[in-house]
Protein backbone atom coordinates (compact mmCIF):
# COMPACT_ATOMS: atom_id res chain seq x y z
CA UNK A 1 0.00 0.00 0.00
CA UNK A 2 1.59 3.23 -0.81
CA UNK A 3 2.02 5.96 1.38
CA UNK A 4 0.12 8.27 2.32
CA UNK A 5 -0.58 11.62 0.08
CA UNK A 6 -2.97 13.94 -0.02
CA UNK A 7 -4.60 16.11 -2.56
CA UNK A 8 -6.61 19.19 -2.11
CA UNK A 9 -8.38 21.45 -4.31
CA UNK A 10 -9.39 24.88 -2.30
CA UNK A 11 -7.29 24.61 0.54
CA UNK A 12 -6.79 28.14 0.51
CA UNK A 13 -10.50 28.85 1.62
CA UNK A 14 -11.58 29.33 4.83
CA UNK A 15 -12.40 25.46 5.18
CA UNK A 16 -9.86 24.61 3.60
CA UNK A 17 -6.81 26.31 5.67
CA UNK A 18 -8.46 24.89 9.14
CA UNK A 19 -8.21 21.75 7.49
CA UNK A 20 -4.68 21.83 6.22
CA UNK A 21 -3.66 22.85 9.90
CA UNK A 22 -5.28 19.72 11.54
CA UNK A 23 -3.28 18.01 8.86
CA UNK A 24 -0.10 19.29 9.24
CA UNK A 25 -0.43 18.83 13.14
CA UNK A 26 -1.81 15.48 13.26
CA UNK A 27 -0.30 13.69 9.92
CA UNK A 28 2.85 13.13 8.24
CA UNK A 29 1.87 12.67 4.77
CA UNK A 30 3.13 14.93 1.84
CA UNK A 31 0.12 17.21 0.94
CA UNK A 32 -0.42 18.28 -2.87
CA UNK A 33 -2.57 21.48 -3.35
CA UNK A 34 -4.46 22.79 -6.12
CA UNK A 35 -4.45 26.67 -6.51
CA UNK A 36 -4.96 28.73 -9.22
CA UNK A 37 -3.62 32.33 -10.32
CA UNK A 38 -3.27 35.10 -7.84
CA UNK A 39 -5.13 32.43 -4.94
CA UNK A 40 -2.14 30.35 -5.54
CA UNK A 41 0.29 33.41 -4.32
CA UNK A 42 -1.66 33.91 -1.65
CA UNK A 43 -1.92 30.35 -0.84
CA UNK A 44 2.14 29.85 -0.70
CA UNK A 45 1.98 33.55 1.61
CA UNK A 46 0.06 31.79 4.36
CA UNK A 47 2.39 28.49 4.01
CA UNK A 48 5.34 30.50 4.70
CA UNK A 49 3.68 32.59 7.31
CA UNK A 50 2.03 29.86 9.19
CA UNK A 51 5.14 27.19 8.60
CA UNK A 52 8.19 28.78 10.27
CA UNK A 53 9.13 25.05 10.84
CA UNK A 54 10.77 24.73 7.25
CA UNK A 55 10.47 20.55 7.64
CA UNK A 56 7.07 21.36 7.56
CA UNK A 57 6.70 23.33 4.52
CA UNK A 58 8.71 21.28 2.35
CA UNK A 59 5.94 18.95 3.03
CA UNK A 60 3.04 21.02 1.31
CA UNK A 61 3.57 21.77 -2.57
CA UNK A 62 1.61 24.37 -4.30
CA UNK A 63 0.43 23.16 -7.81
CA UNK A 64 -0.59 25.59 -10.48
CA UNK A 65 -3.87 24.18 -12.17
CA UNK A 66 -7.71 24.53 -12.37
CA UNK A 67 -10.25 21.86 -11.90
CA UNK A 68 -12.64 23.70 -15.06
CA UNK A 69 -9.64 22.43 -17.35
CA UNK A 70 -8.67 18.69 -18.84
CA UNK A 71 -6.34 17.58 -16.29
CA UNK A 72 -7.23 19.97 -14.07
CA UNK A 73 -4.81 22.45 -15.73
CA UNK A 74 -1.51 20.56 -14.37
CA UNK A 75 1.77 19.92 -16.19
CA UNK A 76 2.10 16.65 -17.46
CA UNK A 77 4.96 15.76 -14.90
CA UNK A 78 2.44 17.32 -11.62
CA UNK A 79 -0.40 14.89 -12.83
CA UNK A 80 1.64 11.99 -13.64
CA UNK A 81 2.97 12.29 -10.07
CA UNK A 82 -0.26 13.06 -8.15
CA UNK A 83 -2.03 10.05 -10.07
CA UNK A 84 1.48 7.70 -8.78
CA UNK A 85 1.49 8.73 -5.49
CA UNK A 86 -1.66 10.22 -3.91
CA UNK A 87 -4.15 8.25 -1.55
CA UNK A 88 -6.15 10.72 -0.17
CA UNK A 89 -8.41 13.52 -2.16
CA UNK A 90 -10.26 16.53 -0.53
CA UNK A 91 -12.32 18.90 -3.28
CA UNK A 92 -12.68 21.82 -1.61
CA UNK A 93 -12.94 24.07 -4.39
CA UNK A 94 -16.04 26.10 -5.99
CA UNK A 95 -17.52 29.60 -6.86
CA UNK A 96 -19.87 30.55 -3.47
CA UNK A 97 -21.24 33.96 -4.68
CA UNK A 98 -24.70 34.31 -5.13
CA UNK A 99 -24.61 36.84 -7.47
CA UNK A 100 -22.81 34.69 -9.70
CA UNK A 101 -24.57 33.96 -12.83
CA UNK A 102 -25.72 30.25 -13.78
CA UNK A 103 -23.13 30.04 -16.65
CA UNK A 104 -19.79 31.00 -14.12
CA UNK A 105 -22.09 28.71 -11.09
CA UNK A 106 -21.99 25.58 -13.22
CA UNK A 107 -18.11 25.92 -14.77
CA UNK A 108 -16.55 25.83 -11.56
CA UNK A 109 -19.25 23.89 -9.47
CA UNK A 110 -20.91 21.45 -11.83
CA UNK A 111 -17.72 21.10 -14.72
CA UNK A 112 -14.37 21.16 -12.63
CA UNK A 113 -16.22 18.52 -10.40
CA UNK A 114 -16.88 16.27 -13.25
CA UNK A 115 -13.33 17.16 -14.22
CA UNK A 116 -11.84 16.37 -10.72
CA UNK A 117 -14.08 13.12 -11.26
CA UNK A 118 -12.39 12.22 -14.66
CA UNK A 119 -8.86 12.94 -12.93
CA UNK A 120 -9.72 10.76 -10.07
CA UNK A 121 -10.54 7.66 -11.96
CA UNK A 122 -6.98 7.75 -13.79
CA UNK A 123 -5.30 7.66 -10.12
CA UNK A 124 -3.23 4.81 -9.18
CA UNK A 125 -3.29 4.75 -5.36
CA UNK A 126 -6.42 6.40 -4.65
CA UNK A 127 -8.19 4.80 -1.09
CA UNK A 128 -10.43 7.71 -0.08
CA UNK A 129 -12.32 10.58 -1.90
CA UNK A 130 -14.12 13.87 -0.35
CA UNK A 131 -16.60 15.91 -2.51
CA UNK A 132 -17.82 18.60 -0.51
CA UNK A 133 -21.33 19.42 -0.89
CA UNK A 134 -23.68 21.48 1.09
CA UNK A 135 -26.78 21.53 3.51
CA UNK A 136 -27.70 23.74 0.42
CA UNK A 137 -28.52 21.37 -2.02
CA UNK A 138 -31.85 20.62 -0.11
CA UNK A 139 -32.88 24.02 -1.70
CA UNK A 140 -36.42 24.90 -1.01
CA UNK A 141 -37.76 21.79 0.43
CA UNK A 142 -38.98 21.79 3.88
CA UNK A 143 -39.40 19.18 6.81
CA UNK A 144 -36.44 16.80 7.76
CA UNK A 145 -33.60 16.71 4.50
CA UNK A 146 -31.95 13.24 5.50
CA UNK A 147 -28.66 12.17 4.50
CA UNK A 148 -29.33 10.03 1.99
CA UNK A 149 -31.93 12.55 0.65
CA UNK A 150 -31.07 14.35 -2.63
CA UNK A 151 -33.75 14.74 -5.51
CA UNK A 152 -36.71 15.15 -3.55
CA UNK A 153 -38.64 17.35 -6.53
CA UNK A 154 -36.94 20.64 -4.84
CA UNK A 155 -36.63 24.04 -6.54
CA UNK A 156 -33.46 26.24 -5.63
CA UNK A 157 -32.95 29.49 -4.12
CA UNK A 158 -29.75 30.56 -5.97
CA UNK A 159 -27.51 29.39 -8.92
CA UNK A 160 -25.05 28.20 -6.08
CA UNK A 161 -27.45 25.88 -4.68
CA UNK A 162 -28.53 24.37 -7.90
CA UNK A 163 -25.35 23.86 -9.26
CA UNK A 164 -23.88 22.41 -5.88
CA UNK A 165 -26.92 19.79 -6.26
CA UNK A 166 -26.11 18.78 -9.68
CA UNK A 167 -22.07 18.50 -8.73
CA UNK A 168 -23.53 16.08 -6.31
CA UNK A 169 -25.47 14.05 -8.33
CA UNK A 170 -22.44 13.90 -10.64
CA UNK A 171 -20.60 12.37 -7.74
CA UNK A 172 -22.79 9.64 -6.67
CA UNK A 173 -22.88 8.46 -10.27
CA UNK A 174 -19.27 7.78 -9.61
CA UNK A 175 -19.14 6.52 -6.46
CA UNK A 176 -19.20 2.22 -7.94
CA UNK A 177 -16.14 2.52 -8.61
CA UNK A 178 -14.67 6.09 -6.56
CA UNK A 179 -13.79 5.16 -2.73
CA UNK A 180 -16.25 8.22 -1.93
CA UNK A 181 -17.28 10.27 0.95
CA UNK A 182 -19.73 12.96 0.34
CA UNK A 183 -19.81 15.91 2.86
CA UNK A 184 -22.13 18.39 3.57
CA UNK A 185 -21.31 21.37 5.72
CA UNK A 186 -23.61 24.19 6.74
CA UNK A 187 -22.92 28.02 6.91
CA UNK A 188 -19.71 28.33 8.46
CA UNK A 189 -19.33 31.19 10.74
CA UNK A 190 -16.24 32.54 12.62
CA UNK A 191 -14.38 30.17 15.09
CA UNK A 192 -15.84 29.40 18.52
CA UNK A 193 -12.92 30.98 20.99
CA UNK A 194 -11.24 33.95 18.11
CA UNK A 195 -14.92 34.61 16.42
CA UNK A 196 -12.13 35.30 13.20
CA UNK A 197 -14.53 34.70 10.12
CA UNK A 198 -13.17 34.94 6.41
CA UNK A 199 -16.45 36.38 5.04
CA UNK A 200 -19.50 37.70 5.77
CA UNK A 201 -22.32 35.19 4.86
CA UNK A 202 -25.84 33.84 6.88
CA UNK A 203 -26.02 35.22 10.53
CA UNK A 204 -23.65 38.40 9.74
CA UNK A 205 -26.29 39.51 7.31
CA UNK A 206 -28.77 39.30 10.40
CA UNK A 207 -26.36 41.36 12.75
CA UNK A 208 -25.66 44.25 9.79
CA UNK A 209 -29.13 44.54 9.94
CA UNK A 210 -29.60 45.17 13.70
CA UNK A 211 -26.29 47.43 13.94
CA UNK A 212 -27.93 49.56 11.14
CA UNK A 213 -31.26 49.57 13.51
CA UNK A 214 -33.25 47.85 10.73
CA UNK A 215 -34.73 45.04 12.80
CA UNK A 216 -37.73 46.84 14.36
CA UNK A 217 -40.09 44.51 11.92
CA UNK A 218 -39.10 41.18 11.00
CA UNK A 219 -41.13 38.27 9.39
CA UNK A 220 -42.69 35.89 11.47
CA UNK A 221 -40.38 32.68 10.98
CA UNK A 222 -41.81 30.73 13.81
CA UNK A 223 -39.77 28.12 15.29
CA UNK A 224 -37.57 28.05 11.39
CA UNK A 225 -34.13 26.97 12.61
CA UNK A 226 -31.15 29.20 11.57
CA UNK A 227 -28.07 27.22 10.56
CA UNK A 228 -24.46 27.71 10.67
CA UNK A 229 -22.02 26.28 12.92
CA UNK A 230 -18.31 27.59 13.68
CA UNK A 231 -15.41 26.70 11.83
CA UNK A 232 -13.01 24.84 14.67
CA UNK A 233 -16.40 21.98 14.83
CA UNK A 234 -17.03 22.33 10.61
CA UNK A 235 -13.08 21.37 10.26
CA UNK A 236 -12.47 19.11 13.04
CA UNK A 237 -16.02 16.78 12.49
CA UNK A 238 -14.86 16.93 8.33
CA UNK A 239 -11.72 15.70 9.10
CA UNK A 240 -12.79 12.83 11.75
CA UNK A 241 -15.55 12.19 8.99
CA UNK A 242 -13.59 11.81 6.14
CA UNK A 243 -10.58 9.77 7.84
CA UNK A 244 -12.50 7.24 9.51
CA UNK A 245 -13.10 3.62 7.77
CA UNK A 246 -16.42 3.66 8.12
CA UNK A 247 -17.28 6.52 6.03
CA UNK A 248 -16.94 5.14 2.58
CA UNK A 249 -19.94 5.12 0.35
CA UNK A 250 -21.71 7.32 2.54
CA UNK A 251 -23.26 11.39 3.29
CA UNK A 252 -22.90 13.64 6.26
CA UNK A 253 -24.32 16.69 7.15
CA UNK A 254 -22.15 18.77 8.88
CA UNK A 255 -24.53 20.91 11.15
CA UNK A 256 -25.76 22.06 15.26
CA UNK A 257 -27.96 19.77 15.48
CA UNK A 258 -29.46 21.66 18.14
CA UNK A 259 -29.74 25.17 15.94
CA UNK A 260 -31.47 27.82 17.51
CA UNK A 261 -34.24 29.61 15.70
CA UNK A 262 -33.84 32.89 13.52
CA UNK A 263 -35.92 34.62 15.95
CA UNK A 264 -34.22 33.00 18.90
CA UNK A 265 -30.88 34.41 16.83
CA UNK A 266 -32.56 37.87 16.74
CA UNK A 267 -32.95 37.77 20.19
CA UNK A 268 -29.43 36.61 21.35
CA UNK A 269 -28.02 39.13 19.14
CA UNK A 270 -30.16 42.56 20.16
CA UNK A 271 -29.83 41.31 24.04
CA UNK A 272 -25.78 41.46 23.67
CA UNK A 273 -25.45 44.24 21.62
CA UNK A 274 -28.15 46.37 23.94
CA UNK A 275 -30.68 46.97 21.33
CA UNK A 276 -34.45 46.30 21.63
CA UNK A 277 -35.24 43.15 20.14
CA UNK A 278 -38.31 43.32 17.40
CA UNK A 279 -41.14 45.23 17.84
CA UNK A 280 -43.29 43.80 15.11
CA UNK A 281 -43.41 40.26 13.47
CA UNK A 282 -45.18 40.32 10.13
CA UNK A 283 -46.52 37.30 7.93
CA UNK A 284 -44.08 35.83 5.48
CA UNK A 285 -46.69 37.01 2.95
CA UNK A 286 -46.35 40.36 3.83
CA UNK A 287 -42.27 40.15 4.42
CA UNK A 288 -41.56 38.46 1.15
CA UNK A 289 -41.91 41.62 -1.51
CA UNK A 290 -39.97 43.47 0.92
CA UNK A 291 -37.04 42.11 0.20
CA UNK A 292 -37.49 42.43 -3.55
CA UNK A 293 -37.19 45.70 -3.39
CA UNK A 294 -34.67 47.55 -5.37
CA UNK A 295 -33.10 49.14 -2.75
CA UNK A 296 -33.59 46.75 0.08
CA UNK A 297 -30.04 45.46 0.46
CA UNK A 298 -28.54 49.07 0.64
CA UNK A 299 -30.31 49.65 3.74
CA UNK A 300 -30.34 46.84 5.32
CA UNK A 301 -27.33 45.13 4.56
CA UNK A 302 -29.35 42.09 3.34
CA UNK A 303 -29.05 40.57 -0.06
CA UNK A 304 -32.60 38.99 -0.92
CA UNK A 305 -30.88 35.75 -1.12
CA UNK A 306 -30.63 35.39 2.44
CA UNK A 307 -33.67 37.38 3.83
CA UNK A 308 -35.51 34.87 1.59
CA UNK A 309 -33.36 31.84 3.65
CA UNK A 310 -35.32 32.24 6.76
CA UNK A 311 -38.66 31.42 5.27
CA UNK A 312 -37.97 28.07 4.39
CA UNK A 313 -38.32 25.58 7.22
CA UNK A 314 -36.02 22.78 6.77
CA UNK A 315 -34.22 20.70 9.52
CA UNK A 316 -30.90 18.22 8.67
CA UNK A 317 -30.87 14.71 9.75
CA UNK A 318 -27.41 13.64 11.50
CA UNK A 319 -27.47 10.14 11.86
CA UNK A 320 -24.73 9.34 9.41
CA UNK A 321 -22.69 11.79 11.18
CA UNK A 322 -23.39 11.28 14.52
CA UNK A 323 -22.43 7.70 14.60
CA UNK A 324 -18.84 8.61 13.83
CA UNK A 325 -19.07 11.67 15.67
CA UNK A 326 -19.52 10.23 19.43
CA UNK A 327 -16.62 8.39 18.52
CA UNK A 328 -14.61 11.05 18.58
CA UNK A 329 -16.18 13.50 21.17
CA UNK A 330 -16.67 15.72 18.30
CA UNK A 331 -19.91 18.33 19.56
CA UNK A 332 -21.04 21.29 17.92
CA UNK A 333 -20.74 24.05 20.63
CA UNK A 334 -23.95 26.02 22.29
CA UNK A 335 -24.82 29.35 19.72
CA UNK A 336 -25.59 30.80 23.04
CA UNK A 337 -21.73 29.83 24.29
CA UNK A 338 -19.43 31.62 21.62
CA UNK A 339 -22.47 34.34 19.99
CA UNK A 340 -21.06 37.08 22.21
CA UNK A 341 -17.09 35.76 20.42
CA UNK A 342 -18.80 35.89 16.87
CA UNK A 343 -20.28 38.97 17.72
CA UNK A 344 -17.53 40.94 19.46
CA UNK A 345 -15.42 39.79 16.54
CA UNK A 346 -17.46 40.78 14.11
CA UNK A 347 -18.31 44.61 15.50
CA UNK A 348 -14.87 44.87 15.55
CA UNK A 349 -14.28 43.72 11.92
CA UNK A 350 -17.53 45.16 10.11
CA UNK A 351 -15.54 47.60 8.25
CA UNK A 352 -13.02 45.74 6.88
CA UNK A 353 -13.50 45.27 3.00
CA UNK A 354 -11.70 41.87 2.82
CA UNK A 355 -14.53 40.04 4.59
CA UNK A 356 -17.32 40.91 2.09
CA UNK A 357 -17.65 39.19 -0.65
CA UNK A 358 -17.68 41.31 -3.71
CA UNK A 359 -17.73 41.02 -7.55
CA UNK A 360 -17.88 36.99 -7.89
CA UNK A 361 -15.24 37.86 -10.87
CA UNK A 362 -12.74 37.73 -8.17
CA UNK A 363 -12.83 34.63 -7.30
CA UNK A 364 -13.04 33.24 -10.74
CA UNK A 365 -10.28 35.40 -12.46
Amino acid sequence: MADKALFCTGAGGFIGRYLLSRYLENETCEIFLLEQGRFRQRLEAFLDQYLADRSQRRRVTVVPGDITMRSLGLDAAAASEIKERVTHVVHLAALYNLSAPYEASVRVNVDGTVRLLDFLGEMQSLQRFAHTSTIAVSGKSGGIFRENDLDVDQEFKNFYDETKFLAEQQVRKRRGTLPTVILRPTTVVGHSRTGAIEKVDGPYYALTMILRNMHAVIPNTGDTKFHFAPVDFVTEAYYRLFEDEEAIGKTFHIVDPEPVSFEEFIELACKFLGKRGPILKLPQTLMRPVGRLPMFERITGVPREAFEASFYPVEYDTTNARVILDKYGVTCPRVADYIETMIRYFVEHSDDPRIRKGDWRAVTS
